[in-house]
């Protein structure tokens, strides 16, 4: 069972702690379980803060992978790293406030360890329970998954062709909709979307796409090289045809989900988990994906940092070449004279600020990571694990 999280929160976080832990977690597809006091003999080897009425929060993601991460890492689970550094920067004085064990396993042995008997069957009952509510009965060619956070996505055999299946979470159902909406709405004026084959309870199967769109790629990390013009002319086309309608699709960037049809040399798109529609057209430049969520917005948002500001610099112009003013209103001419001389100073530009920008990120992240790991938890009193 190593699908289990363990996350401790001292008892000055609660409640406010055990509230932004637990959307964070949900966040990166983590379920809560249970949540139990940690016995006294517990908090010996935690932080001061962590005294008499300190909770520990155990949780589980029935599709995690169990990847492991280099032998340097602190965290050796991609998803539980990812889960941890959301909580490092959610949870308000997390050094002080959270720990998260290290490795699924060791959270598997301290789940055993603060549960009684019963109640660690129970979670290995649901844990093997949500697991198969998720199984796909198609056969799978791919899975196309990255963290499964709200959807697992797989290729697999529809009918004797190919096609995309995405089964959603049961917390995240509103994605599915969301989805399904813009992609009904949209294929009935534009070819741009892909299309959807079927529609189950948790499920869409979607038209799958045979990609042209070339990625170039230097020591493993891809290039951000212009989309070419036509293609990028006809994306232009489709975001001033998509807000006409009055959408608004919050994860729609050029480096993540728009493809070419090998076919058809034409643009495709996939992925409207976030799409947002408002009672009436809205102008692009006013659009949330072009322009950022405020933070009084209430719409769903990826978990992407980028949306809280102008994504555009960073998610769209590397992919365009173009300024926002120019992709959405400059004729074509002027478009390729611009992407021909003034992008590449850009470009240069953008790289090494990217890269001075990772480093320091990569930096606070590890320190971030550092602060809240936990390797083990110190309980000798509990129930003899051969029982379980």
């Amino acid at each position: 069972m190593t699908e289990t999280a363990i996350v401790l929160l001292s008892g000055a976080s609660l409640p406010e702690g055990r509230h932004q832990a637990t959307l964070a977690l949900l966040n990166r597809g983590f379920e809560i379980f249970t949540e139990v006091e940690l016995p006294a003999e517990a908090l010996g080897g935690l932080p001061g803060g962590f005294t008499e009425g300190s909770h520990a929060l155990i949780a589980f993601n029935p599709l995690m992978k169990g990847q492991n991460r280099r032998d340097t890492a602190i965290f050796k689970d991609l998803e539980l790293e990812k889960a941890a550094h959301l909580l490092a920067v959610t949870v308000e004085n997390a050094p002080s406030n959270l720990r998260v064990i290290t490795t699924a396993e060791k959270a598997r042995e301290v789940a055993g360890l603060l549960l009684q008997p019963p109640q660690f069957q129970e979670l290995q009952s649901l844990i093997r329970e949500k697991a198969s509510a998720l199984e796909t009965r198609e056969p799978v060619i791919a899975d196309l998954s990255r963290f499964k956070y709200r959807a697992k996505v797989e290729l697999i055999d529809w009918n004797g062709s190919k096609a995309i299946k995405k089964t959603f979470r049961p917390y995240a159902m509103d994605a599915m909709e969301r989805e399904r909406a813009f992609i009904e709405d949209m294929s009935q004026v534009s070819d741009v979307p892909a299309r959807i084959l079927a529609v189950t309870h948790n499920a869409l199967v979607i038209e799958f796409v045979d990609n042209g769109l070339k990625e170039k790629r230097f020591l493993g990390r891809r290039l951000p090289v212009p989309l070419p013009l036509k293609t990028m002319r006809q994306l232009s086309n489709f975001v001033h045809l998509t807000v006409s309608r009055g959408w608004d699709p919050l994860d729609l960037t050029p480096g993540n989900n728009i493809m070419i049809d090998r076919k058809t040399g034409n643009l495709r798109a996939i992925d409207f988990e976030f799409a947002h529609r408002w009672s009436a057209p809205v102008e692009p430049e006013a659009a949330y994906f072009l322009s950022g969520v405020p933070d009084s917005s209430t719409v769903a948002r990826p978990l992407n940092n980028a949306m809280e500001q102008d994504p555009y610099p960073s998610k769209w112009r590397p992919f365009t070449g173009l300024s926002k003013r120019s992709f959405l209103g400059d004729p074509a001419w002027l478009q390729r004279v611009k992407r021909t001389v003034l992008h590449p100073f850009w470009l240069a530009g953008f790289v090494a600020h990217a890269l001075r920008r990772k480093k320091r990120a990569t930096s606070d992240r590890d320190r971030e990571l550092a602060a809240i790991a936990l390797d083990d938890l110190r309980i000798t009193s509990a129930i003899n694990r051969e029982e379980i």
